[in-house]
C-alpha cells in the first residue's frame, strides 16, 4: 500500500508538471517573487490558474515565509444541543466528542503554486460542557501544489502524521500516510460548479490489534474517501453547496488488503465565504441521509487563514 502511495503521488507530481506546462503556453510564464514587503519577506505573484475561493485559501499566503491557521467546530445534534457527543452510526474508533480545534503551520512557499508546511494539531473537547480535554497533537508535514489541467483546478497534497492522539495511540498507531487531492469545475457561464475530492491515507502501527477489543479491530489499516460536492456560485466571495461523504476501509481485522468496509454515507450542505484571498469561512449541517433525523444532524464549522 505504501508503494501504491507513493506510485500515485508520482503520477500526481508528473500530472501537475504537465499540466502547468498546459496552462503556462495558454496563459504565459508565471512570473517570480514581486517586491520584499516591510519585512523583506519576498511575495509571488497570484497564480491565476486558481480562482475557487476555498482552493485559493487553503493554498495560503503569497509570501514566501508564512503561518496558516486552520480552526474548525465539530457542534452538537440539532435536536439536542446539550449533547456533548457527535453522532457516530458505524461505531467507528476515534474521538467522537463535540471539539473546537484546528492547526498552526509554517509555510515555505516554493514558488506561486507549490509550498511546505509543517505544523501540528490542537484542539478542546467539549467546549461547552466543561472542557473535557486539551491536546496539542499529531505534528505533521505537507508539500501541496496547485494547478490547472484544461478547464479543471487542481490542488494536490501529500503529508506524513506523526500520531500522538491519545484515542489513537492507545491503539496502537504511530504513522499516517496521506494523499488528498481536489478537482473544481465551473460549468460554463453558469454560477454551478462541481468539485471532487479524494483523499487516500495509510496507517502504521507499533502491534498488531488486540483480537478483544472490537474498536481496535474495526480500527483502518488504510483508507480511501470520496467528496463530490455541487457549488452555486452567488458571487465571486460567496457559494453555497453540498456534498456527499463516501468512505472505505480496510480494518484491521482483517488479513485481505483489499477488503474494505465502507461507512454510512453522509451530506452536508453549508456555505463558502472568502473574507479576503486568505481568509476562508464555511458553516455546514452534516447528516445521514439514509437515516435523516435532528438528533443525527449536527453544526459545524471550518474556517482558514494566513499571516505574513
Amino acid at each position: 500500500m505504501v508503494k501504491a502511495l507513493l506510485l500515485v503521488g508520482l503520477i500526481s507530481l508528473s500530472t501537475y508538471s504537465h499540466a502547468e506546462t498546459l496552462s503556462a503556453s495558454a496563459a504565459g510564464p508565471l512570473q517570480s517573487t514581486i517586491k520584499a514587503d516591510s519585512l523583506g519577506n519576498n511575495k509571488f505573484a497570484e497564480d491565476s490558474n486558481i480562482t475557487d475561493i476555498k482552493l485559493r485559501a487553503d493554498s495560503g499566503s503569497l509570501s514566501k515565509y508564512s503561518m496558516k491557521f486552520s480552526l474548525s467546530f465539530s457542534g452538537p445534534p440539532v435536536g439536542d444541543l446539550n449533547n456533548p457527543m457527535q453522532p457516530n452510526p458505524d461505531g467507528s474508533p476515534g474521538t467522537f466528542e463535540t471539539s473546537l480545534g484546528g492547526s498552526l503551520s509554517a509555510r515555505y512557499r516554493v514558488s506561486s503554486s507549490n509550498a511546505v508546511s509543517f505544523g501540528t494539531g490542537v484542539s478542546a473537547l467539549t467546549p461547552f460542557q466543561g472542557v473535557k480535554r486539551y491536546d496539542i497533537k499529531n505534528p505533521f508535514m505537507s508539500y501541496d501544489m496547485s494547478t490547472r489541467i484544461f478547464e479543471s483546478q487542481v490542488r494536490n497534497v501529500l503529508g506524513a502524521t506523526i500520531v500522538t492522539n491519545p484515542d489513537w495511540r492507545a491503539m496502537g498507531e504511530t504513522l499516517g500516510l496521506g494523499l488528498d487531492n481536489y478537482w473544481v469545475y465551473n460549468l460554463g457561464s453558469s454560477k454551478w460548479a462541481v468539485e471532487w475530492d479524494t483523499s487516500v491515507a495509510y496507517y502504521f502501527y507499533e502491534r498488531g490489534p488486540n483480537k478483544k477489543s472490537k474498536t481496535e479491530m474495526k480500527a483502518g489499516l488504510y483508507g480511501v474517501s470520496f467528496y463530490p460536492q455541487l457549488k452555486y456560485i452567488l458571487s465571486d466571495k460567496f457559494y453555497a453547496y453540498t456534498s456527499l461523504n463516501i468512505s472505505f476501509i480496510n480494518p484491521r481485522c482483517s488479513e485481505d488488503m483489499t477488503v474494505l468496509w465502507n461507512r454510512t454515507l453522509g451530506q452536508r450542505v453549508g456555505l463558502g465565504y472568502s473574507l479576503a484571498r486568505n481568509i476562508y469561512f464555511a458553516p455546514y449541517l452534516n447528516f445521514y441521509p439514509k437515516d435523516f433525523n435532528l438528533d443525527a444532524t449536527t453544526v459545524n464549522f471550518t474556517t482558514t487563514f494566513s499571516m505574513l
